[in-house]
């Protein structure tokens, strides 16, 4: 026997969609600061290395704001008077969101490394140091190895929440099927999920 009412489903998907509706407010605001401040870095700074890092680095904001409209933005909830129509869609919007976040490393981080390393690079071995060549390649390496953590810290954490939502997914289900098994009683609610930007 189903156990939802379509109120709460209803309830439930809009407070879900409310919730990706801000983050990815916050997503594009965060990708014209990126466009802003490597588009003047690119116009002052001489050095043509880090002006094509800059450039590219764009070029990725741009990218990961497109996909996010692309594969992540949620749709409507269905005016609808079927609480299993509404069930459905509900379940279509995490599972859309889980996969998002489960391939954040293809969409999300990798666009930003070929510009990253570009730029790092760049700053580091163009702007007339007189260090010693391994000084500045070893800064380089060290450079990058925080870059790769920071981007493994962002691919963990989604990795993390997109699991949580597979549970709330189980959770859906079982309720669906039937089972005395409630969303609103599961260990996962819908605000754990958030991407971690690199931007």
């Amino acid at each position: 026997k189903f156990t939802m009412s379509i109120s709460d489903l209803t309830t439930r998907s809009n407070r879900f969609q409310s919730r990706i509706e801000r983050r990815y407010l916050t997503d594009y605001l965060a990708a014209a600061l990126v466009v802003g401040i490597f588009g003047w870095l690119a116009y002052i700074v001489p050095v043509w290395s880090i002006r094509i890092g800059a450039v590219l680095i764009i070029a990725a904001a741009l990218y990961v704001s497109w996909k996010l409209r692309q594969i992540g933005s949620a749709s409507a909830t269905p005016n609808v008077a079927s609480a299993q129509t509404l069930a459905n869609h509900h379940r279509d919007e995490l599972v859309r969101q889980r996969d998002a976040l489960k391939s954040v490393w293809r969409w999300y981080l990798l666009p930003f490394v070929p510009g990253m390393l570009v730029f790092m690079l760049g700053t580091t071995l163009e702007t007339g140091s007189n260090l010693p060549i391994w000084v500045e390649l070893a800064s380089s390496a060290f450079s990058l190895s925080l870059m790769g953590g920071f981007f493994y810290a962002i691919y963990a954490v989604n990795a993390h929440s997109a699991k949580k939502l597979d549970r709330e997914i189980d959770a859906l289900d079982s309720v669906m099927e039937g089972s005395s098994i409630s969303v609103t009683g599961a260990r996962t609610r819908s605000r754990d999920l958030r991407f971690w930007r690199p931007m």
